[in-house]
C-alpha cells in the first residue's frame, strides 16, 4: 500500500467509529494510529472537558499519538473531533475534523460536514482536505 492509501484507510476507520459514535453514544474526541502489519488502535477518552477549544484538542492528542507513535510500529496516526463551522451566512454547522498524518508523506487536516436526522442517522457531507503541519510524525526520513 501506498502512504495515500494508509491514509485512506485509516481515515475510513476513524469516519466510521466518529459515525457510530454521533449516532449511538456521544462524541469525545478520540485518537486512531495505523500499525506496519494494517492493524488499527483507538484512543478513546472516558471523559473529555466540554467546549474544548481546538487548540486544547491538538495539543492533547498531538502530544499523545507522538508517545503512541514512538516504537516506529505505527505509519500513520489521526485524531478526529466534533466541531462547528461557519457557513456562508455565519450559520454555524456541525462537521467532523479529522487531523491524518503519515511517517513517510505529508499531514492534512479533513473537514467532514453532517446532518443528524430525527432517528439520530448521520448523513456526511463531501469532505474537504487542505494539507498541513506534521506535528505528531516531526522527523524526517522513513519509517521502519
Amino acid at each position: 500500500m501506498t502512504p495515500q492509501e494508509q491514509k485512506s484507510l485509516l481515515v475510513d476507520v476513524v469516519v466510521q467509529f466518529a459515525m457510530k459514535r454521533l449516532e449511538e453514544e456521544g462524541f469525545y474526541p478520540f485518537g486512531a494510529v495505523l500499525g506496519t502489519k494494517r492493524n488499527v488502535q483507538l484512543f478513546v477518552p472516558k471523559k473529555w472537558k466540554p467546549n474544548s477549544t481546538r487548540d486544547e484538542v491538538e495539543d492533547f492528542w498531538f502530544k499523545e499519538l507522538r508517545k503512541n507513535t514512538a516504537s516506529g510500529d505505527y505509519i500513520a496516526a489521526s485524531f478526529c473531533a466534533d466541531v462547528r463551522v461557519p457557513r456562508n451566512g455565519g450559520e454555524l454547522i456541525p462537521a467532523m475534523l479529522v487531523h491524518i498524518e503519515h511517517a513517510d508523506a505529508s499531514a492534512e487536516d479533513g473537514l467532514y460536514p453532517y446532518l443528524k436526522d430525527e432517528q439520530s442517522k448521520v448523513s456526511l457531507g463531501t469532505p474537504t482536505f487542505v494539507e498541513t503541519r506534521p506535528q505528531i510524525f516531526t522527523f524526517s526520513g522513513p519509517s521502519k
